[in-house]
């Protein structure tokens, strides 16, 4: 039975390979809430766990630089010249140092192993070359040549059969992952109250450890769904809300909207039940730039009388949420304690914990390593971490982490050539829903490798930048279903 999932995910990953139809986009989609699923068995990969969304990224890879017409040539105009440039140099930096450096100061650094067997609390190790160096290097990898894989996906011919993905699919796509995301975090929490947790166990067959029954004070379960911990699957929980926050003002059509509103509300929800301390600030951090980007939208004088009235909606609806909270807490003050007193063990005083002084020892004696390198890294691989900023500048030293955030700064500032509005919002939604999940990596992320998700914004936000995609006309974003002439 353990092998069943894995068929049938290679079912849809050849069919994928062998159509002209984006199928493994789609799969990519679906993939994203197996974080805790291989698809290779780890007998045959030495005990490596190749995830879902991890394989079907090089698939994606694969298919837009060998399968495709002029795919190699693409492939290298993109990477050689800005802004991808700076992303394969940093590519370059990351082979060069992993290489060398844990066997140039093999024995004189001091560090925290990825693989922590045999592992003392606070306690770390000699720097050694491990086989985490190259597993590693393997999925940032594939995360850096993936952004150019879903940069050329998205810049095909738009239209025609056999065309490649398009934006409302990258909606559509991020809704779809949202639904399973919900789903899955649904029956994780049902585990407890009816026999299904057999069936979850066939998706977590993944070679490390898989926290899904951690309880928290009182008793209460913390929702992990599919993906390995309860911190993971609140960063993409975390990720998904934002983007599909945002995405919300470039669809048209009603249907599709109540629709993304209903996945949006399932997701905060997830998000709560995760229990996650780096969740919940990161739904501070949420909160604090949907209200920036509100008042950037409400100041553009230039704004159409339907964007006004829209910005003046969700104005009332927000004073209204406020007013009925407010006016809750003052009726029934003692609604609110168990809430209050979850927050207080969870965020307030969660550097109290032995969780918080581990992560921090293991990015503190990571950033020594760093600089004990001579500011070069000790390689991919070689230490742990718990903030990805860290994780960066001591894996690949202070040249890697300067080029990965130039690459990331010029993504997020560059322009869009287009005089399509929905394109814009698209690419508007992707730039301000990137910093809620950045910020909760930099408080768990314990590896540089930036993922498969940040992979597929840079690349579509590299397409949309360079002005090489079609523009498209608004009905494009509305369902397609049977309605009177003109509405899609």
């Amino acid at each position: 039975m353990t092998l069943f999932p894995i068929a049938l995910y290679w079912c849809a990953a050849f069919w994928g390979l062998s159509s002209r139809k984006p199928v493994l986009i789609w799969l990519f989609f679906v993939s994203l809430p197996f974080g805790s699923m291989v698809v290779v068995p780890t007998v045959l990969t030495g005990g490596l766990s190749l995830l879902p969304a991890t394989m079907t990224a090089l698939l994606i890879i694969v298919k837009q630089a060998m399968l495709k017409r002029s795919g190699p040539k693409a492939f290298a105009t993109l990477a050689l010249t800005a802004p991808g440039l700076w992303l394969f140099l940093f590519w370059c930096v990351a082979v060069v140092v992993t290489l060398f450096a844990p066997r140039i100061f093999a024995g004189e650094i001091q560090v925290i192993p990825m693989a922590l067997v045999d592992y003392r609390f606070l306690e770390s190790m000699p720097l050694a070359p491990t086989r985490q160096n190259i597993s590693q290097l393997a999925y940032i990898t594939v995360s850096v040549f993936a952004v150019f894989a879903f940069a050329r996906a998205f810049s095909e011919a738009i239209g025609g059969p056999g065309s490649g993905p398009d934006l409302p699919m990258l909606i559509r796509g991020l809704m779809l992952s949202g639904a399973i995301v919900i789903g899955t975090g649904a029956l994780d929490l049902l585990a407890t109250q009816a026999p299904i947790a057999p069936l979850l166990d066939l998706f977590r067959t993944a070679n490390y450890a898989i926290l899904d029954n951690v309880l928290i004070a009182g008793g209460a379960k913390r929702v992990t769904g599919l993906m390995p911990e309860a911190s993971e699957f609140a960063r993409l929980t975390l990720a998904l809300l934002s983007a599909l926050w945002f995405l919300r003002q470039a669809i048209s059509d009603r249907h599709l909207q109540r629709q993304c509103r209903s996945i949006i509300a399932g997701l905060v929800v997830m998000l709560v039940l995760s229990t996650s301390s780096a969740g919940y600030v990161g739904i501070a951090v949420f909160l604090i730039v949907v209200v920036v980007e509100w008042f950037v939208r409400a100041s553009r004088l230039e704004q159409s009388i339907l964007r006004r009235r829209g910005i003046r909606r969700e104005f009332m609806i927000a004073l209204g949420t406020i007013c009925v909270l407010s006016a809750a807490i003052l009726a029934v003050p003692q609604l609110f304690d168990p809430v209050i007193d979850r927050l207080n063990a969870l965020v307030f005083t969660k550097s109290e914990s032995l969780s918080y002084l581990e992560r921090t020892f293991w990015t503190w004696t990571s950033f020594q390593a760093g600089i004990s390198s001579h500011f070069i890294g000790v390689g991919l691989g070689s230490t742990r971490a718990s903030n990805f900023a860290v994780a960066l500048f001591a894996s690949t030293g202070i040249v890697g982490f300067l080029l990965y955030f130039a690459f990331a700064l010029t993504r997020l500032l560059a322009p869009i050539r287009s005089r399509d509005p929905q394109t814009v919002a698209v690419a508007n939604a992707l730039k301000w829903s990137f910093l809620p999940p950045f910020v909760v990596l930099l408080l768990i992320g314990t590896t540089p490798d930036f993922g498969t998700f940040e992979a597929l914004r840079w690349g579509v936000l590299t397409t949309l930048a360079l002005g090489t995609l079609h523009a498209q006309s608004p009905h494009r974003f509305q369902a397609r279903r049977p309605g009177p002439a003109g509405s899609g």
